[in-house]
């Protein structure tokens, strides 16, 4: 499932944004109140949806959504602004106030949008990665997600595919 941050300069309207969108059934992994935050949470999740106002006390939406990759999808919520300067076209815009409902079908159309963009696997490269976390998992006493975070690391350490670092600790060990 697509991973959701939340961010608003307001951590009411955070909070009240991610609540409806938990009760629609999404996953909210964090809600940030800066810049700074979204991209260190992005830092860490690596692609997602951003649900989001237009500015922050640290930095604008523009200059976040230049921070992040193309695997991010994004929505701003904000009233339009006279005078604005124009907000990049990877951002999608909502006028408030937002409905559940409304939110919730946007929510749905940017997971489609942002699966769509993300590369796929072949089926036996996911068997080997998901071979290879199990086998890192037990090593080294791992939930699944800190697996796959290791495996995540070692390929950007190493500069090569997972499947292939799936394959390296499958062949010799985990390092």
């Amino acid at each position: 499932m697509a991973k959701f941050v939340v961010a608003f300069r307001d951590r009411l309207t955070a909070d009240s944004v991610a609540s409806m969108l938990r009760e629609c059934g999404y996953e909210v992994v964090r809600i940030c109140t800066s810049g700074n935050e979204i991209k260190r949470a992005f830092g860490m999740i690596q692609d997602g949806i951003l649900i989001c106002g237009p500015r922050f006390k640290d930095r604008t939406l523009d200059q976040i959504t230049k921070d992040l990759n193309e695997h991010v999808e994004i929505l701003c919520i904000a009233k339009p602004e006279p005078g604005a300067s124009a907000i990049s076209s990877r951002i999608f815009r909502l006028t408030p106030p937002v409905k559940k409902s409304v939110l919730a079908a946007w929510a749905d159309m940017l997971i489609q949008l942002h699966y769509q963009k993300l590369p796929h696997r072949e089926d036996t490269d996911q068997e080997r990665i998901n071979e290879a976390k199990k086998k890192v998992m037990k090593e080294r006493n791992l939930t699944e997600a800190e697996a796959h975070r290791h495996l995540q690391k070692l390929s950007m350490k190493l500069g090569i595919p997972m499947p292939q670092v799936a394959d390296m600790i499958l062949n010799r060990g985990t390092e």
